[in-house]
């Protein structure tokens, strides 16, 4: 069973455009932020930075949002997040974005991929998701 983690924010002005409602790339800020709370949940870190600089993490290779219904200045939306799909060295999150009403205002999917480099970033590489680090998100 996926590790659930749930999230909600505030639609605020700067998250709009000149009409009044939510700015698509609200959504994917939202989402990655979402992503890093569900990470919390799990007990991990999603990024390593002990030695001072990024040498393993799940940087991010693909993004999408479907919008169902426009939000405004003040709206809450609570945002459920988990791992949709594993593969060996990749996984899809879903997110669904919804009001307090319970009506879904859009839902999304990030990809990412376990990843570590040793220098510059033409040395990444894709590596197998820790074993650990599976069971913890519900893999």
């Amino acid at each position: 069973m996926s590790l659930v983690s749930h999230h909600t924010v505030t639609v605020e002005w700067g998250d709009c455009d000149p009409a009044g409602i939510d700015y698509y790339p609200a959504y994917f800020r939202w989402s990655d932020q979402s992503t890093y709370r569900l990470f919390l949940a799990a007990g991990l870190k999603r990024d390593d930075l002990s030695s001072g600089q990024w040498k393993e993490g799940t940087p991010l290779v693909a993004a999408e949002c479907a919008f169902k219904r426009p939000s405004q200045q003040g709206e809450k939306l609570i945002i459920e997040t988990r791992v949709e799909k594993w593969g060996r060295s990749s996984f899809v999150i879903r997110h669904l974005f919804r009001n307090e009403a319970g009506e879904i205002a859009a839902e999304g999917t990030e990809t990412r991929i376990w990843a570590r480099k040793e220098g510059d970033a033409q040395s990444l590489k894709a590596v197998a998701i820790p074993e650990d680090a599976r069971k913890k998100l519900g893999g």
